[in-house]
Protein backbone atom coordinates (compact mmCIF):
# COMPACT_ATOMS: atom_id res chain seq x y z
CA UNK A 1 0.00 0.00 0.00
CA UNK A 2 1.11 3.53 -1.05
CA UNK A 3 1.36 5.71 2.43
CA UNK A 4 1.56 9.33 2.95
CA UNK A 5 1.88 10.06 6.16
CA UNK A 6 2.32 13.23 8.36
CA UNK A 7 3.08 14.33 12.26
CA UNK A 8 0.70 16.98 13.45
CA UNK A 9 2.57 20.00 15.60
CA UNK A 10 2.56 19.12 19.44
CA UNK A 11 -0.17 21.64 19.83
CA UNK A 12 -2.62 19.07 18.94
CA UNK A 13 -2.47 16.28 21.78
CA UNK A 14 -6.01 14.98 21.30
CA UNK A 15 -8.21 13.86 18.65
CA UNK A 16 -11.07 15.93 19.76
CA UNK A 17 -8.91 19.20 19.05
CA UNK A 18 -9.48 18.32 15.65
CA UNK A 19 -12.42 20.47 13.47
CA UNK A 20 -13.93 18.28 10.57
CA UNK A 21 -14.04 20.37 7.42
CA UNK A 22 -17.51 21.14 5.51
CA UNK A 23 -17.62 18.28 3.24
CA UNK A 24 -16.44 15.43 5.25
CA UNK A 25 -18.22 13.03 6.98
CA UNK A 26 -16.67 10.98 9.92
CA UNK A 27 -16.45 7.02 9.31
CA UNK A 28 -16.01 4.76 12.09
CA UNK A 29 -14.01 1.36 12.31
CA UNK A 30 -16.00 -1.36 11.02
CA UNK A 31 -14.22 -3.05 14.01
CA UNK A 32 -11.94 -2.13 16.90
CA UNK A 33 -8.31 -0.85 15.87
CA UNK A 34 -5.52 -1.20 18.51
CA UNK A 35 -5.29 2.78 18.58
CA UNK A 36 -7.53 5.46 19.39
CA UNK A 37 -8.27 6.93 15.95
CA UNK A 38 -10.84 9.01 13.82
CA UNK A 39 -11.65 8.88 9.86
CA UNK A 40 -13.02 11.70 7.64
CA UNK A 41 -14.37 11.00 4.62
CA UNK A 42 -15.41 12.65 1.47
CA UNK A 43 -16.53 10.55 -1.21
CA UNK A 44 -17.41 11.39 -4.84
CA UNK A 45 -17.35 14.85 -4.77
CA UNK A 46 -18.15 15.58 -8.90
CA UNK A 47 -16.95 18.79 -10.48
CA UNK A 48 -16.86 19.59 -13.89
CA UNK A 49 -13.02 19.93 -15.57
CA UNK A 50 -11.54 23.35 -15.75
CA UNK A 51 -10.93 22.96 -19.29
CA UNK A 52 -15.11 23.12 -20.37
CA UNK A 53 -15.67 26.35 -20.55
CA UNK A 54 -13.06 27.23 -22.85
CA UNK A 55 -13.67 23.87 -25.44
CA UNK A 56 -17.53 24.73 -25.09
CA UNK A 57 -16.40 27.76 -27.81
CA UNK A 58 -15.97 25.49 -30.27
CA UNK A 59 -17.74 22.19 -28.89
CA UNK A 60 -20.58 21.01 -27.47
CA UNK A 61 -19.33 19.31 -24.31
CA UNK A 62 -21.84 21.13 -22.34
CA UNK A 63 -24.43 18.43 -23.31
CA UNK A 64 -22.31 15.58 -21.82
CA UNK A 65 -22.19 17.28 -18.67
CA UNK A 66 -18.45 15.91 -18.06
CA UNK A 67 -17.87 15.72 -14.73
CA UNK A 68 -14.70 14.54 -12.58
CA UNK A 69 -14.85 12.08 -9.62
CA UNK A 70 -12.33 12.34 -6.65
CA UNK A 71 -12.83 11.03 -3.09
CA UNK A 72 -11.06 11.88 -0.05
CA UNK A 73 -9.93 10.20 3.16
CA UNK A 74 -7.64 11.15 6.29
CA UNK A 75 -7.09 9.25 8.96
CA UNK A 76 -5.83 10.57 12.60
CA UNK A 77 -4.16 8.47 15.10
CA UNK A 78 -2.88 8.68 18.18
CA UNK A 79 0.54 7.20 18.95
CA UNK A 80 2.81 8.35 21.76
CA UNK A 81 0.83 11.16 22.97
CA UNK A 82 1.11 12.33 18.81
CA UNK A 83 -1.59 12.72 16.40
CA UNK A 84 -0.71 10.97 13.05
CA UNK A 85 -2.79 11.63 9.79
CA UNK A 86 -2.64 9.37 6.53
CA UNK A 87 -4.08 11.04 3.95
CA UNK A 88 -5.30 9.08 0.66
CA UNK A 89 -6.87 11.29 -2.19
CA UNK A 90 -7.40 14.81 -1.40
CA UNK A 91 -7.36 13.67 1.88
CA UNK A 92 -4.74 16.66 2.58
CA UNK A 93 -7.30 19.17 2.30
CA UNK A 94 -9.18 18.06 5.21
CA UNK A 95 -6.22 18.59 7.42
CA UNK A 96 -5.63 22.61 9.08
CA UNK A 97 -1.99 23.30 7.67
CA UNK A 98 -0.88 24.97 10.16
CA UNK A 99 -0.77 21.80 12.22
CA UNK A 100 0.91 20.46 10.28
CA UNK A 101 4.83 19.25 11.57
CA UNK A 102 7.28 21.09 8.81
CA UNK A 103 10.16 18.61 7.64
CA UNK A 104 9.10 15.39 9.36
CA UNK A 105 9.12 13.50 6.32
CA UNK A 106 12.11 14.95 5.28
CA UNK A 107 13.87 14.07 8.87
CA UNK A 108 12.77 10.19 8.71
CA UNK A 109 14.33 9.91 5.23
CA UNK A 110 17.46 11.71 6.15
CA UNK A 111 17.49 9.62 9.37
CA UNK A 112 17.01 6.06 7.14
CA UNK A 113 17.69 6.61 3.92
CA UNK A 114 21.87 5.01 2.92
CA UNK A 115 23.61 8.31 2.07
CA UNK A 116 25.36 7.18 -1.12
CA UNK A 117 21.88 6.35 -2.15
CA UNK A 118 19.85 9.53 -3.05
CA UNK A 119 17.83 9.82 -6.34
CA UNK A 120 15.98 13.09 -6.14
CA UNK A 121 16.34 16.08 -4.60
CA UNK A 122 14.20 19.39 -4.27
CA UNK A 123 16.22 22.74 -3.55
CA UNK A 124 15.28 26.06 -3.42
CA UNK A 125 18.28 28.82 -3.09
CA UNK A 126 17.93 31.69 -0.41
CA UNK A 127 18.93 34.56 -2.55
CA UNK A 128 18.91 37.74 -4.49
CA UNK A 129 17.67 35.01 -7.41
CA UNK A 130 15.08 32.53 -6.58
CA UNK A 131 16.49 29.01 -7.74
CA UNK A 132 14.15 25.90 -7.28
CA UNK A 133 14.93 22.93 -8.62
CA UNK A 134 14.52 19.29 -8.72
CA UNK A 135 17.37 17.15 -9.68
CA UNK A 136 16.86 13.98 -10.71
CA UNK A 137 19.61 10.93 -10.99
CA UNK A 138 19.06 7.26 -12.68
CA UNK A 139 21.36 5.73 -10.09
CA UNK A 140 21.73 6.50 -6.18
CA UNK A 141 24.51 8.74 -5.08
CA UNK A 142 25.61 11.03 -2.73
CA UNK A 143 24.30 14.53 -1.84
CA UNK A 144 28.06 15.77 -3.92
CA UNK A 145 26.64 14.57 -6.95
CA UNK A 146 23.02 16.65 -6.95
CA UNK A 147 26.13 20.12 -7.83
CA UNK A 148 23.92 22.00 -5.04
CA UNK A 149 24.91 24.60 -2.42
CA UNK A 150 24.48 23.24 1.14
CA UNK A 151 24.94 26.59 2.17
CA UNK A 152 22.51 28.70 -0.15
CA UNK A 153 20.37 25.68 -0.81
CA UNK A 154 17.29 24.08 1.58
CA UNK A 155 15.96 21.14 0.52
CA UNK A 156 11.76 20.79 0.21
CA UNK A 157 11.99 16.91 -0.47
CA UNK A 158 14.34 14.36 -0.90
CA UNK A 159 13.92 10.55 -2.29
CA UNK A 160 16.40 7.57 -1.77
CA UNK A 161 16.60 3.87 -0.69
CA UNK A 162 16.60 3.08 2.85
CA UNK A 163 19.79 1.35 4.65
CA UNK A 164 17.20 -1.05 5.67
CA UNK A 165 14.76 -2.61 3.09
CA UNK A 166 12.94 -4.63 5.27
CA UNK A 167 10.27 -2.20 5.55
CA UNK A 168 10.27 -0.06 2.17
CA UNK A 169 12.76 -0.29 -0.85
CA UNK A 170 12.03 3.68 -0.99
CA UNK A 171 11.14 6.57 1.09
CA UNK A 172 10.14 10.54 0.51
CA UNK A 173 10.47 12.86 2.61
CA UNK A 174 9.33 16.54 2.59
CA UNK A 175 6.58 17.42 5.17
CA UNK A 176 5.07 14.66 4.77
CA UNK A 177 6.49 11.08 4.47
CA UNK A 178 5.50 8.57 1.48
CA UNK A 179 6.65 5.02 1.36
CA UNK A 180 5.23 1.65 0.13
CA UNK A 181 5.04 -0.93 2.66
CA UNK A 182 3.17 -4.32 2.98
CA UNK A 183 1.27 -3.67 5.95
CA UNK A 184 -2.54 -3.64 7.28
CA UNK A 185 -4.77 -0.84 9.07
CA UNK A 186 -4.67 -2.43 12.25
CA UNK A 187 -0.37 -2.76 12.32
CA UNK A 188 -0.36 1.74 10.87
CA UNK A 189 -0.51 2.56 15.03
CA UNK A 190 2.87 0.48 15.31
CA UNK A 191 4.41 1.78 11.98
CA UNK A 192 3.64 4.94 12.87
CA UNK A 193 5.50 4.64 16.50
CA UNK A 194 8.52 3.58 13.97
CA UNK A 195 8.34 6.70 12.39
CA UNK A 196 8.37 8.95 15.49
CA UNK A 197 11.40 7.22 16.78
CA UNK A 198 12.84 7.28 13.52
CA UNK A 199 11.68 11.51 13.31
CA UNK A 200 13.44 11.73 17.04
CA UNK A 201 16.61 10.60 15.49
CA UNK A 202 19.54 12.84 14.94
CA UNK A 203 21.47 10.29 12.48
CA UNK A 204 20.94 12.93 9.75
CA UNK A 205 23.30 15.09 11.45
CA UNK A 206 26.04 13.39 10.42
CA UNK A 207 25.50 13.52 6.54
CA UNK A 208 22.94 16.14 6.03
CA UNK A 209 23.14 18.29 8.92
CA UNK A 210 23.40 21.36 6.72
CA UNK A 211 19.35 20.91 6.75
CA UNK A 212 19.04 22.89 10.13
CA UNK A 213 21.08 25.66 8.72
CA UNK A 214 18.07 27.33 7.11
CA UNK A 215 14.52 26.27 7.37
CA UNK A 216 11.64 27.79 5.57
CA UNK A 217 8.67 28.86 7.96
CA UNK A 218 5.10 27.35 6.67
CA UNK A 219 2.53 29.75 5.63
CA UNK A 220 0.55 29.70 9.16
CA UNK A 221 2.74 29.06 11.25
CA UNK A 222 1.89 30.82 14.38
CA UNK A 223 5.09 33.09 14.29
CA UNK A 224 4.20 34.90 10.82
CA UNK A 225 2.01 37.57 12.66
CA UNK A 226 5.21 38.48 14.88
CA UNK A 227 7.89 38.23 12.12
CA UNK A 228 5.04 40.64 9.85
CA UNK A 229 4.97 43.15 13.07
CA UNK A 230 8.73 43.25 13.17
CA UNK A 231 9.39 44.20 9.46
CA UNK A 232 6.77 47.03 9.69
CA UNK A 233 8.05 47.91 13.05
CA UNK A 234 11.92 48.04 10.23
CA UNK A 235 9.97 50.19 7.93
CA UNK A 236 8.24 52.38 10.22
CA UNK A 237 11.53 53.15 12.07
CA UNK A 238 13.41 53.43 8.72
CA UNK A 239 16.12 51.41 9.48
CA UNK A 240 19.16 50.11 7.06
CA UNK A 241 19.98 47.89 9.27
CA UNK A 242 17.96 45.28 9.20
CA UNK A 243 16.50 45.78 5.56
CA UNK A 244 17.65 45.82 2.17
CA UNK A 245 16.16 45.53 -0.99
CA UNK A 246 17.12 42.14 -3.40
CA UNK A 247 15.72 42.02 -6.66
CA UNK A 248 13.15 38.83 -7.32
CA UNK A 249 14.87 37.94 -10.90
CA UNK A 250 17.81 39.78 -12.34
CA UNK A 251 16.78 43.07 -13.42
CA UNK A 252 16.50 43.71 -16.72
CA UNK A 253 19.34 46.21 -18.25
CA UNK A 254 16.70 48.26 -20.33
CA UNK A 255 14.84 49.25 -16.92
CA UNK A 256 15.61 53.23 -16.56
CA UNK A 257 13.06 54.11 -14.10
CA UNK A 258 11.23 52.13 -11.33
CA UNK A 259 8.14 53.23 -9.34
CA UNK A 260 6.87 52.62 -5.89
CA UNK A 261 3.15 53.15 -5.74
CA UNK A 262 -0.17 52.61 -3.18
CA UNK A 263 -3.25 53.16 -4.54
CA UNK A 264 -3.35 56.82 -6.29
CA UNK A 265 0.28 57.50 -4.96
CA UNK A 266 3.36 56.95 -6.44
CA UNK A 267 6.78 57.99 -7.03
CA UNK A 268 9.20 57.22 -9.62
CA UNK A 269 12.93 56.61 -9.15
CA UNK A 270 16.37 56.31 -11.19
CA UNK A 271 17.27 53.18 -9.13
CA UNK A 272 15.84 51.55 -6.64
CA UNK A 273 17.27 50.31 -3.19
CA UNK A 274 16.15 50.72 0.55
CA UNK A 275 16.87 54.23 0.15
CA UNK A 276 14.30 54.84 -2.21
CA UNK A 277 11.44 52.62 -0.16
CA UNK A 278 12.04 55.12 2.75
CA UNK A 279 11.53 57.96 0.16
CA UNK A 280 8.57 57.05 -0.64
CA UNK A 281 7.76 56.14 2.71
CA UNK A 282 8.54 59.95 3.88
CA UNK A 283 6.25 61.82 0.74
CA UNK A 284 3.40 59.58 1.60
CA UNK A 285 3.59 59.41 5.51
CA UNK A 286 -0.05 58.29 5.61
CA UNK A 287 0.69 54.99 3.49
CA UNK A 288 0.08 51.94 5.82
CA UNK A 289 3.62 50.26 6.42
CA UNK A 290 2.40 46.92 4.99
CA UNK A 291 4.52 45.68 2.00
CA UNK A 292 2.22 43.57 0.36
CA UNK A 293 -0.03 46.81 -0.49
CA UNK A 294 2.71 48.70 -1.95
CA UNK A 295 3.62 47.58 -5.78
CA UNK A 296 7.05 47.68 -7.44
CA UNK A 297 7.18 48.39 -11.23
CA UNK A 298 10.34 48.84 -13.79
CA UNK A 299 9.97 50.80 -17.01
CA UNK A 300 12.31 51.54 -20.07
CA UNK A 301 13.05 54.76 -21.57
CA UNK A 302 9.33 54.46 -23.76
CA UNK A 303 7.09 54.25 -20.41
CA UNK A 304 6.85 50.56 -20.91
CA UNK A 305 6.51 48.17 -17.95
CA UNK A 306 9.33 45.48 -17.99
CA UNK A 307 8.56 43.88 -15.00
CA UNK A 308 5.53 42.28 -13.73
CA UNK A 309 3.55 43.81 -11.07
CA UNK A 310 5.27 42.66 -7.75
CA UNK A 311 4.38 44.21 -4.15
CA UNK A 312 7.43 45.26 -1.88
CA UNK A 313 7.07 42.04 0.27
CA UNK A 314 8.62 39.98 -2.67
CA UNK A 315 11.99 42.43 -2.93
CA UNK A 316 12.67 43.01 0.99
CA UNK A 317 15.13 40.87 2.73
CA UNK A 318 15.22 41.51 6.58
CA UNK A 319 16.52 39.72 9.10
CA UNK A 320 14.58 40.03 12.56
CA UNK A 321 15.70 38.71 16.38
CA UNK A 322 12.92 36.88 17.90
CA UNK A 323 13.64 35.25 21.73
CA UNK A 324 17.28 34.33 21.06
CA UNK A 325 16.28 33.04 17.27
CA UNK A 326 17.65 35.20 13.62
CA UNK A 327 14.65 34.77 10.78
CA UNK A 328 15.99 35.81 7.72
CA UNK A 329 12.55 37.29 5.20
CA UNK A 330 13.55 36.52 1.24
CA UNK A 331 11.57 36.45 -1.59
CA UNK A 332 8.81 36.58 0.76
CA UNK A 333 9.42 33.74 2.57
CA UNK A 334 10.63 33.88 6.56
CA UNK A 335 13.28 31.52 7.07
CA UNK A 336 14.57 30.92 10.79
CA UNK A 337 18.74 30.71 10.76
CA UNK A 338 20.31 28.52 12.84
CA UNK A 339 22.59 30.57 15.60
CA UNK A 340 25.31 27.74 15.29
CA UNK A 341 25.55 28.25 11.82
CA UNK A 342 25.40 32.17 11.86
CA UNK A 343 28.91 31.97 14.01
CA UNK A 344 30.70 29.73 12.09
CA UNK A 345 30.34 31.21 8.87
CA UNK A 346 30.89 34.61 10.95
CA UNK A 347 34.07 32.90 12.02
CA UNK A 348 35.45 31.68 8.61
CA UNK A 349 34.95 35.25 6.86
CA UNK A 350 37.14 36.29 10.01
CA UNK A 351 39.49 33.78 8.97
CA UNK A 352 39.95 35.75 5.55
CA UNK A 353 42.66 38.55 5.67
CA UNK A 354 41.47 42.24 6.49
CA UNK A 355 43.84 44.45 4.26
CA UNK A 356 42.16 47.75 5.66
CA UNK A 357 45.50 49.11 6.83
CA UNK A 358 47.23 48.15 4.63
CA UNK A 359 45.54 49.74 1.13
CA UNK A 360 44.24 52.84 2.91
CA UNK A 361 41.86 53.50 0.31
CA UNK A 362 40.40 57.04 0.70
CA UNK A 363 36.92 57.50 2.80
CA UNK A 364 33.94 57.38 0.53
CA UNK A 365 32.52 60.74 0.73
CA UNK A 366 28.80 62.07 0.19
CA UNK A 367 30.60 64.12 -3.03
CA UNK A 368 31.16 60.28 -4.89
CA UNK A 369 27.81 60.23 -6.09
CA UNK A 370 28.43 56.77 -8.06
CA UNK A 371 30.42 54.24 -7.52
CA UNK A 372 33.01 55.00 -10.47
CA UNK A 373 33.63 58.54 -9.28
CA UNK A 374 35.39 57.05 -6.32
CA UNK A 375 37.38 54.60 -8.27
CA UNK A 376 38.93 57.56 -10.53
CA UNK A 377 39.43 59.61 -7.19
CA UNK A 378 41.60 56.17 -5.88
CA UNK A 379 43.21 55.82 -9.00
CA UNK A 380 44.53 59.35 -9.23
CA UNK A 381 44.96 59.36 -5.51
CA UNK A 382 47.61 56.14 -5.76
CA UNK A 383 48.52 56.13 -9.49
CA UNK A 384 46.47 52.33 -9.90
CA UNK A 385 45.25 51.20 -12.75
CA UNK A 386 41.59 51.86 -12.90
CA UNK A 387 39.56 48.96 -15.31
CA UNK A 388 36.39 50.40 -13.79
CA UNK A 389 33.67 50.21 -16.85
CA UNK A 390 36.52 49.01 -18.78
CA UNK A 391 34.49 46.25 -21.25
CA UNK A 392 36.82 43.05 -21.78
CA UNK A 393 35.25 40.30 -24.29
CA UNK A 394 36.66 37.16 -23.29
CA UNK A 395 35.43 34.21 -25.99
CA UNK A 396 34.28 32.36 -22.91
CA UNK A 397 32.26 34.85 -21.40
CA UNK A 398 28.79 35.94 -22.94
CA UNK A 399 28.29 39.05 -23.51
CA UNK A 400 31.09 42.06 -21.85
CA UNK A 401 32.77 41.34 -18.26
CA UNK A 402 35.06 43.79 -15.38
CA UNK A 403 38.39 42.70 -14.84
CA UNK A 404 37.95 44.71 -11.48
CA UNK A 405 37.55 48.22 -10.60
CA UNK A 406 41.28 48.97 -9.53
CA UNK A 407 44.10 46.80 -10.22
CA UNK A 408 47.25 47.28 -7.94
CA UNK A 409 50.90 47.30 -8.75
CA UNK A 410 50.95 44.52 -6.62
CA UNK A 411 48.31 42.59 -8.85
CA UNK A 412 45.45 43.18 -6.24
CA UNK A 413 41.79 42.66 -8.19
CA UNK A 414 39.73 44.79 -6.61
CA UNK A 415 36.31 44.98 -6.74
CA UNK A 416 34.84 48.17 -5.26
CA UNK A 417 31.02 48.40 -3.88
CA UNK A 418 28.67 50.82 -1.63
CA UNK A 419 27.81 48.41 0.97
CA UNK A 420 23.54 49.24 -0.33
CA UNK A 421 22.29 45.76 0.25
CA UNK A 422 22.92 42.22 -0.30
CA UNK A 423 21.73 42.38 -3.51
CA UNK A 424 25.12 44.80 -4.53
CA UNK A 425 27.31 42.62 -2.53
CA UNK A 426 25.80 39.23 -4.47
CA UNK A 427 27.11 41.40 -7.80
CA UNK A 428 30.29 42.45 -6.34
CA UNK A 429 30.86 38.52 -5.00
CA UNK A 430 30.14 37.52 -8.70
CA UNK A 431 32.27 39.62 -10.29
CA UNK A 432 35.00 38.87 -8.39
CA UNK A 433 34.65 35.18 -8.81
CA UNK A 434 34.10 35.30 -12.69
CA UNK A 435 37.09 37.35 -13.45
CA UNK A 436 39.22 34.94 -11.50
CA UNK A 437 37.90 31.51 -13.58
CA UNK A 438 38.07 33.95 -16.68
CA UNK A 439 41.32 34.81 -16.21
CA UNK A 440 42.78 31.35 -15.64
CA UNK A 441 40.57 29.66 -17.90
CA UNK A 442 41.84 31.69 -21.08
CA UNK A 443 45.08 32.73 -22.26
CA UNK A 444 44.46 35.22 -24.45
CA UNK A 445 41.89 37.51 -22.12
CA UNK A 446 44.50 37.21 -19.40
CA UNK A 447 47.44 38.45 -21.74
CA UNK A 448 45.14 41.45 -22.37
CA UNK A 449 44.87 42.25 -18.92
CA UNK A 450 48.77 41.83 -18.33
CA UNK A 451 49.19 44.09 -21.35
CA UNK A 452 46.72 47.11 -19.51
CA UNK A 453 48.81 46.41 -16.61
CA UNK A 454 52.76 46.49 -18.10
CA UNK A 455 50.89 49.50 -20.16
CA UNK A 456 50.49 51.58 -16.91
CA UNK A 457 52.99 50.36 -14.24
CA UNK A 458 56.18 49.88 -17.02
CA UNK A 459 57.67 46.52 -17.26
CA UNK A 460 59.93 46.72 -14.46
CA UNK A 461 56.72 45.76 -12.68
CA UNK A 462 56.32 42.42 -14.70
CA UNK A 463 53.29 40.61 -13.65
CA UNK A 464 54.24 37.08 -13.76
CA UNK A 465 57.79 37.40 -11.93
CA UNK A 466 56.07 39.07 -8.66
CA UNK A 467 56.21 36.74 -5.93
CA UNK A 468 52.98 35.20 -4.89
CA UNK A 469 49.81 34.59 -6.46
CA UNK A 470 47.21 37.65 -7.55
CA UNK A 471 44.74 38.58 -5.38
CA UNK A 472 41.07 39.24 -5.60
CA UNK A 473 40.21 42.23 -3.17
CA UNK A 474 36.42 43.18 -1.65
CA UNK A 475 36.86 46.64 -1.25
CA UNK A 476 33.15 47.59 0.55
CA UNK A 477 32.05 50.90 1.71
CA UNK A 478 30.25 51.00 4.75
CA UNK A 479 29.09 53.31 7.55
CA UNK A 480 28.50 50.49 10.07
CA UNK A 481 31.54 50.01 12.68
CA UNK A 482 33.58 47.29 13.17
CA UNK A 483 34.91 44.43 10.72
CA UNK A 484 33.39 43.38 7.18
CA UNK A 485 32.83 40.14 8.62
CA UNK A 486 30.85 41.01 11.65
CA UNK A 487 28.80 43.93 9.78
CA UNK A 488 28.04 42.20 6.67
CA UNK A 489 24.11 41.46 5.77
CA UNK A 490 24.20 37.67 6.90
CA UNK A 491 23.01 36.69 3.20
CA UNK A 492 26.21 38.54 1.99
CA UNK A 493 28.52 36.15 4.75
CA UNK A 494 27.13 33.08 3.09
CA UNK A 495 27.53 34.16 -0.43
CA UNK A 496 30.72 35.93 0.03
CA UNK A 497 32.45 32.21 0.98
CA UNK A 498 30.84 30.23 -1.96
CA UNK A 499 32.94 32.67 -3.94
CA UNK A 500 36.00 32.69 -1.99
CA UNK A 501 35.76 29.09 -3.12
CA UNK A 502 35.70 29.83 -6.60
CA UNK A 503 38.42 32.48 -6.56
CA UNK A 504 40.56 30.23 -4.90
CA UNK A 505 40.17 26.84 -7.11
CA UNK A 506 41.48 29.98 -9.94
CA UNK A 507 44.50 30.32 -7.91
CA UNK A 508 43.59 33.48 -6.55
CA UNK A 509 43.88 34.50 -3.00
CA UNK A 510 40.99 36.29 -1.51
CA UNK A 511 40.91 39.08 0.79
CA UNK A 512 38.68 41.83 2.23
CA UNK A 513 39.00 45.80 2.95
CA UNK A 514 36.70 48.11 4.50
CA UNK A 515 36.25 52.08 3.06
CA UNK A 516 34.72 54.04 5.46
CA UNK A 517 31.56 55.77 3.68
CA UNK A 518 30.88 58.93 4.91
CA UNK A 519 27.33 60.22 6.46
CA UNK A 520 26.06 63.19 4.62
CA UNK A 521 25.91 66.65 6.72
CA UNK A 522 22.87 67.31 8.35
Amino acid sequence: MNLTVYLLRDVVSDLDQLQRKEGYRELKPSEALPFPCVAWVQANRPTPPKWTPWLETAFSVGALHLKNQSNSFVLFLKVDKRIFAITFGHGLGAIERSLIEPDFGLRVTLNEVDPGALDMVDTRRVDRVSRQRRTHLNAGRGVGEFDISTELDWFQKVSGRPLSTELTKKMVGADSLKLSMQCTVAELGEHCRTFLKQYRKRQYKKHFGFIDHLRPLKSRDPLLPLLEEALVGLLTAGSHEGLAVAFPEMPNEQILTWSLSQGHRLKEFEDFDIAQVFAFLDAHPEVPRVPQKIWVRGYNSEGEQLTAKDNLHLYLVAQVEHQGATYMLSLGQWFRVDTDYIAKVRRQVRALPDITAKLQLPKWSPAFKKEGQYNQHVGQTKNWLVLDAKPFYPESHTGKMEVCDLLSPNRDFIHVKDMKDSATLSHLFGQGSVSAMVFRSESAHADKVREHFHDHYGRANDFERMKGVPRVVYAIATSRQGSLADTLFFFSVVNLLEHVKTVQMAGFNVALCRIERESPAP
